[in-house]
């Protein structure tokens, strides 16, 4: 049904002006190992945590109407070794969604989102919804979900440095909100071009 409604719906996707896959795409491979080389030494509890977020920030998405949203989890970032914790396609939109499973007290600060004595970072999620927007030629909003024991944030969110971060348990909320963007052939397109672009980790 997804490749029938390619040729139905590509006018109404030219309205979001397909991007090159070119300039852009070389830059966002450049940014990748930049990226991975800055990372520090793996830390194995850290890892787990990490792990278990994902699956819990996986089982909220589940709740989404599957006749209306397509949810890719843990999906390769082309060109690097990062990873896309979950890409979700749906009425509002195409959506990066990256988990935080943190210890630390995370509140609101002053135009950030603050974790114990430091500022949340959101660099990843911002660069991965670069990179999606380049290969689908779509605009993409990242989102953060955070999951944690001291997470003082409202249920709408806090933006820090463009980026949305909200409690995990306010994601799917979030994503439902707002206009409508995608036709549901849209989405079903979107989400086929995704999975043959972004293959699973």
């Amino acid at each position: 049904a997804a490749s029938m409604a390619l040729a139905t719906t590509g006018a109404a996707l030219g309205c979001y002006g397909l991007a090159g896959h070119g300039v852009a795409g070389a830059c966002a491979g450049l940014l990748a190992v930049g990226a991975v080389l800055a990372r520090p030494p793996s830390d194995p509890q850290r890892w787990a945590r990490g792990a278990d977020g994902e699956r819990a920030t996986a089982a909220l998405l589940e709740r989404l109407p599957a006749r209306k949203w397509v949810v890719l989890h843990d999906r390769r970032v082309p060109g690097s070794r990062a990873n896309i914790d979950h890409l979700v396609v749906g009425p509002t939109g195409v959506w990066v969604v990256d988990t935080k499973a943190l210890r630390a007290e995370v509140r609101a600060g002053w135009r950030s989102v603050r974790v114990g004595d430091g500022v949340l970072d959101v660099e990843p999620a911002a660069w991965e919804a670069e990179v999606v927007a380049d290969r689908l030629g779509v605009a993409v909003t990242p989102i953060v979900a955070v999951h944690g024991p001291g997470v003082a944030l409202h249920r709408r969110g806090r933006r820090c440095r463009g980026v949305r971060v909200v409690p995990a348990g306010a994601l799917v909320r979030r994503l439902g909100k707002g206009r409508r963007r995608l036709s549901r052939a849209e989405v079903m397109v979107l989400a086929e071009w995704a999975e043959e672009l972004f293959t699973r980790f």
